[in-house]
């Protein structure tokens, strides 16, 4: 059974969530504020975490991140009243999986829960699959002059400085990298990383990339204006 923590200061919306999380089969433990969640969190194993981003003691997007700098990359769903594009992005860059209005639909909510937590499995299984496949070789790497991806360690090093970046910066970096050269438009990437393809949520891409083009000041991904991002490792 999957097991969910949802924390919110509203008790209606705490019992319509668990009602439903439950009817769903999942086992479901609720907590009213931030710092609550974030030591059930530390101290649980949870397939999902779904927030309220306005809590007393921490906000949603506080716990994202205190997790996150602690190496816990939980799948977080960050349910909001808000519907401001900038808190949206502003609780992705934290490393939020996903951000959705409280108007959602409960069926689409569960749908984008169920996403996030599969995908996590298969990326727990693929990098589980590495490690065991190169017990007795060296990590996998991506080295050029400047920069080195380390895929094993999730490490990136620019300019021999390791650059803090955020579960999905990594991924979206490591993605376009491993197929380096091949143009992947935004939609795949949302696809790919959200389960959605919706044109109108592509500037969440657009933001992510920015962010890690600044700290690679500028170098390795390419725009193919119309098409989407690639990579190119031929720097200088």
């Amino acid at each position: 059974m999957k097991k969910i923590l949802i924390a919110d200061d509203d008790r209606a919306i705490l019992t319509l969530l668990s009602y439903n999380f439950r009817q769903n089969d999942y086992e479901v433990t609720i907590v009213s504020d931030g710092k609550k969640a974030y030591d059930k969190a530390r101290k649980n194993p949870f397939d999902l975490l779904l927030l309220d981003l306005m809590m007393p003691e921490f906000s949603g997007i506080e716990v994202t991140k205190k997790l996150r700098k602690e190496g816990n990359f939980t799948p977080i769903l960050i349910l909001t009243a808000r519907d401001d594009d900038e808190m949206k992005l502003t609780g992705l860059s934290a490393g939020s999986d996903e951000y959705l209005d409280k108007t959602t639909p409960m069926k689409e909510i569960i749908v984008r829960a169920e996403g996030l937590i599969r995908r996590n499995q298969m990326y727990n299984q693929t990098a589980s699959d590495s490690v065991s496949e190169s017990l007795d070789e060296s990590p996998a790497t991506l080295v050029t002059d400047r920069l080195v991806i380390d895929f094993t360690k999730k490490e990136v090093t620019f300019d021999a400085k390791v650059l803090d970046l955020t579960k999905r910066e990594f991924e979206i970096l490591e993605l376009l990298a491993k197929r380096q050269g091949e143009i992947i438009s935004r939609e795949e990437l949302l696809q790919h990383f959200w389960g959605i393809s919706d044109t109108a949520e592509t500037r969440t891409i657009d933001v992510l990339i920015s962010k890690i083009r600044k700290k690679l000041n500028n170098h390795y991904i390419k725009t193919k204006r119309g098409f989407g991002y690639y990579f190119e490792e031929n720097e200088t």
